[in-house]
């Protein structure tokens, strides 16, 4: 009876002893990773405040303000099974993964000093300071660890700005989709329009989508927002991946009817609606109206994945039963 009584006390001391020890190790880990990202930061400071200045003075950089916090957010969601059963080793898998991030982080700021860069300096910057944050954490905490919360820490790459190139290239992308969707349903509305180029030449006004009229704000909120819903709402990483692809056409429709509808009322009710509120700041309905839209997308995947969840068997059930 006695050594009956004993066994389990002694397991529970074990396993409470285990829980204290990952825990400190926890710990240790997180004062090393914070002390190595204030030295990251502190280094880097010149680009963080140029990335400060960048959002606040770029429509498609205004998102960046978001992707740190939500990144520590998603991992603090995630932190039971981040850093669960966690026992860092320094073994060589884990020092060689460490050290290549470090030393591409490295190259990439001295890319940054050379001239033919210089175009896409800060972009290097901020990319480099990423790949550190990354080093870091896998040294810190290991690879497993890593590839638990890869998608908070893949995430802080929507804090580099794009290059110029390729802003230009997505937002020619977004006029060319939003004045063809205006001219589509300004021709299903019986509206007399003439298309040339970007321009949409009406009975009242002649309107031009312009870079500025391109929706890019609203459409980088969206995406942010739908890679986290994917994240947090679905399992399966394809369903993830249509759930993002399906805002590709939700982006041009938005802000296609977005033009549609400053005509309209500036037609019917108030020619002040093409340089009022909706036209300047009005991003922010459309940006709601593409995520309601979004919803019976996101619904029917949800739906769809929980139709596979496999129940487990009876006879697999019998062994945990029987215990």
């Amino acid at each position: 009876m006695m050594s009956m009584t004993t066994e389990p006390i002694e397991v529970v001391a074990g396993s409470t002893n285990q829980m204290r020890g990952g825990r400190n190790k926890s710990s240790g880990s997180h004062f090393y990773f914070c002390f190595l990202a204030a030295i990251s930061c502190f280094a880097f400071r010149v680009p963080i405040r140029n990335l400060i200045a960048f959002s606040l003075t770029h429509d498609y950089g205004s998102h960046i303000f978001l992707i740190a916090p939500l990144s520590i957010f998603l991992v603090y969601l995630k932190r039971h099974e981040i850093f669960s059963n966690f026992h860092l080793q320094l073994n060589r898998k884990t020092l060689l993964t460490s050290s290549g991030l470090f030393f591409l982080a490295v190259i990439l700021a001295l890319l940054s000093k050379y001239r033919p860069w210089s175009a896409e300096k800060l972009s290097l910057e901020v990319l480099s300071l990423v790949v550190l944050w990354i080093s870091a954490f896998v040294l810190c905490y290991g690879r497993e660890s890593f590839v638990k919360a890869r998608f908070p820490l893949l995430f802080l790459f929507l804090s580099v700005p794009l290059p110029g190139f390729v802003i230009d290239k997505i937002i020619f992308a977004l006029q060319a989709g939003s004045s063809d969707v205006a001219y589509g349903l300004l021709r299903i509305l019986s509206v007399p329009v003439l298309k040339e180029g970007f321009t949409l030449r009406l009975p009242m006004v002649s309107l031009e989508v312009a870079k500025e009229c391109s929706g890019i704000r609203s459409s980088t909120a969206l995406l942010v927002t739908v890679l986290v819903a994917a994240e947090l709402g679905l399992r399966s990483p394809w369903r993830k991946v249509l759930l993002v692809i399906a805002i590709i056409p939700i982006l041009v429709i938005k802000n296609g009817a977005r033009i549609v509808t400053i005509y309209l009322l500036a037609a019917y009710l108030n020619p002040a609606f093409l340089h009022g509120w909706l036209h300047t700041s009005g991003g922010v309905v459309f940006y709601l109206l593409g995520l309601i839209a979004l919803i019976p997308v996101g619904a029917w995947l949800r739906k769809g994945e929980s139709k596979h969840i496999r129940l487990p068997a009876l006879h697999e059930l019998a062994p945990v039963t029987s215990g």
